[in-house]
């Protein structure tokens, strides 16, 4: 499938946003493909095997199945009735058991290639898939019970000709996406990260939004640890999709809303400064740059709450500019044609926690929706810069592979 494709079917699948779309096509697919990979499995290997092997087999199916159904339908049908972690690793159940299946399916296939010259059915294919659906799982397994909850720092030394003397070797530390709702076990190692954090004795710290997931209650019983951030000229935030409730069922819009001003009032609360659409400027010795902050701007299904210019008029002014914008998207559609802002700081992509690499190169399925989805990037001008952090909670599944819990650390130097 061609980039440009895989990106259009990417979009219809966002764009799926209302429950009556989502639900049935979920409860068909699933259902669909794991009747279909077992029914392949089974007719293989297991349909000579003893009775009791067989009852196994779909007994395990039907168990995946209903849960999987469960899990579905009071996440779409009653959203908010259900605990998100319990149906996180529902469908993580579903893919650690489905997901290498369908690995050695795809690879058992090609044994029946000799067929087409009337040859006997070869066996490579059983034992590739074999070895290539265990390495599947273990990656999993690992994504799950450890990666998620080790994060990486990644140390980023950006240039800039413009930027001030007295602010070079500034350094900004930024983290993401914490969907604190998620954290679930991992929430026992948040202290270790904000001690962390605090360690590097930054001169500034950068939340570059989606702090809840699905609604500003989940943030009180994690306010004690993240109040101890601290940094020399503060902690600033922005808002991400998540944290506006869309993803919750309400009784009402008011209920939303007030919800979400009670969020904002908490992040205050815990000396965090928020930057809705508004800027602020940091200063050292004579010398001074902006900080900017916007909303969540986003491409369709996403809102776009951002207001670029209501946060700092002067767009093309000679000021050295820091923008901190939660989808990365923005940078491309605005930030580039209508301002001169020298570094962008966003997060949302997670590298769809998975990520994959090999001596310099890596790839994402965040990629086709999103050409900046992780680390830095230069604008064909060589002035605009976007750093994506990958962010450090989960959505969906509980694991991440290759992508591991990102806190990046920015020094900011003059170009001699």
């Amino acid at each position: 499938m061609s980039g440009f494709r895989t990106k259009r079917l990417i979009v219809f699948l966002l764009k799926l946003k209302t429950k009556s779309m989502r639900l049935p096509l979920l409860l068909i697919l699933l259902p669909l493909l794991a009747l279909t990979t077992d029914a392949y499995i089974y007719g293989r290997n297991l349909r000579n095997r003893s009775r009791w092997v067989k009852i196994l087999w779909w007994s395990v199916t039907a168990v995946v199945l209903v849960a999987v159904f469960v899990a579905v339908l009071f996440q779409f049908k009653f959203r908010g009735t259900i605990d998100i972690n319990v149906a996180m690793w529902i469908f993580y159940g579903f893919f650690l058991v489905y997901m290498p299946k369908w690995f050695y399916s795809i690879c058992s296939l090609f044994d029946y290639l000799p067929r087409l010259w009337h040859k006997r059915r070869g066996r490579w294919g059983h034992f590739v898939g074999l070895a290539l659906s265990f390495y599947v799982m273990g990656s999993m397994l690992y994504g799950a019970f450890y990666a998620r909850q080790h994060p990486v720092y990644n140390y980023r030394t950006i240039t800039f000709d413009r930027l001030p003397e007295a602010f070079d070797g500034y350094r900004i530390v930024q983290f993401s996406d914490l969907h604190i709702e998620t954290l679930g076990s991992a929430g026992r190692y948040l202290p270790r990260w904000v001690a962390d954090i605090d360690s590097l004795h930054p001169d500034l710290i950068v939340f570059t939004g989606d702090l809840v997931n699905r609604q500003g209650g989940e943030l009180p019983r994690y306010m004690p640890e993240l109040s101890r951030l601290s940094a020399t000229d503060g902690v600033y935030s922005v808002l991400g999709n998540h944290d506006y409730g869309d993803y919750y069922h309400w009784s009402s819009p008011a209920e939303q809303e007030k919800t979400l001003q009670q969020l904002i009032a908490d992040e205050g609360r815990m000396g965090w400064h928020m930057l809705n659409n508004r800027s602020v400027w940091l200063h050292r010795g004579n010398d001074s740059i902006a900080l900017i902050g916007v909303e969540n701007w986003g491409m369709p299904p996403f809102p776009q709450y951002g207001r670029l210019a209501e946060a700092y008029p002067a767009l093309n002014d000679s000021t050295f500019k820091i923008l901190l914008s939660h989808n990365p998207l923005h940078w491309r559609h605005e930030v580039i044609p209508q301002s001169n802002i020298d570094l962008t700081l966003s997060g949302h992509t997670h590298a769809m926690q998975l990520k994959l690499g090999w001596k310099g190169f890596e790839y994402s399925l965040a990629e086709p929706m999103y050409p900046e989805w992780s680390g830095l990037y230069t604008a064909p001008d060589g002035r605009h810069k976007l750093y994506v952090n990958e962010g450090m909670g989960c959505v969906f599944l509980p694991m991440r592979i290759g992508a591991r819990p990102e806190i990046t650390v920015i020094t900011l130097k003059k170009e001699p």
